[in-house]
């Protein structure tokens, strides 16, 4: 079976990448020159957190849901700009219809700025070719492991984020193969790459890979809600254990997003904290 981000979307992992995502977005719009975004596991660019799917995890609760009574007039950026363009993508201003990465990125673009989207899933890319009509995107049905073919963007400024489901159990390498193939072609690039935090060992190695083999100036910020185990299976007595933390490595991330995103995960993980020990991370990877 396919992985389904329906399922997931909205969920704190969602915020917390989004969140910086707009930030990066944002670092890029402030010149003049247009960028290119490159999206490797695109998905179906928009969710509606109101139907069977969303409902069945109720994740988004716990996630986007628990913003609801901010105001983006008084929070950091970038999360103020983020809340911003979720209630600009709902009538009502609220968050019923949640903006995957490609609406996002489709929501700062500027004329001149282009969008590349990666989505191996038949069905799912064409949900995503009808959520993007009308907008300067290319939508293309491969893997994203190949997305390196594409680069260098003719904009020579951009944008490439790595958001794979994590299904692999060689998931770690793909990705950082995939960084190290992209700088080599596109060294200037930012690339933003998330990855779940269950093996804090085994996280740690991959982000020092990124670092050491792309040889470029590197960022990793994570996030732990402190999510409690499950209760036992009646069945099995096994307890499961849910995703309580993530990360986002960044290579050549801008000038300032550092700061900007210290202050935004401050503000933001106590709001998403489910137990005593959540806790949030920025730091410059040596």
């Amino acid at each position: 079976m396919h992985y389904r981000h329906r399922y997931h979307a909205g969920n704190f992992a969602d915020v917390f990448k989004h969140v910086l995502l707009t930030g990066l977005l944002d670092a890029l719009g402030r010149k003049d020159k247009p960028w290119a975004y490159l999206d490797t596991h695109a998905g179906a660019g928009d969710y509606d957190l109101g139907d069977v799917a969303a409902d069945t995890t109720g994740e988004w609760r716990d996630g986007i849901g628990r913003l609801s009574g901010l105001s983006a007039a008084t929070v950091p950026e970038p999360l103020a700009r983020y809340l911003a363009l979720v209630r600009d993508g709902n009538a009502d201003g609220g968050s019923r219809f949640y903006p995957g990465s490609p609406f996002l990125a489709k929501a700062l673009a500027r004329p001149g700025d282009r969008l590349i989207l990666c989505e191996k899933i038949p069905e799912v890319a064409e949900e995503l070719r009808h959520a993007m009509r009308g907008t300067n995107s290319a939508i293309h049905v491969r893997d994203g492991y190949e997305a390196h073919a594409l680069l260098p963007p003719s904009e020579k400024r951009g944008l490439v984020l790595i958001d794979p489901p994590f299904e692999r159990p060689d998931e770690f390498e793909a990705v950082s193969e995939l960084i190290k193939k992209s700088v080599a072609r596109f060294a200037n690039g930012i690339y933003a790459a998330w990855y779940p935090l269950k093996n804090t060992h085994v996280a740690s190695s991959f982000v020092r890979r990124v670092a050491r083999e792309t040889a470029r100036p590197t960022l990793e910020l994570t996030i732990d809600v402190d999510l409690p185990p499950r209760e036992p299976s009646p069945v099995t007595g096994i307890v499961k254990h849910p995703m309580s933390a993530c990360g986002l490595v960044v290579v050549n991330p801008p000038y300032g997003f550092d700061d900007a995103a210290r202050a935004a995960l401050q503000f933001l993980t106590p709001i998403l904290a489910q137990g005593s020990r959540a806790a949030w991370t920025v730091a410059t990877v040596p």
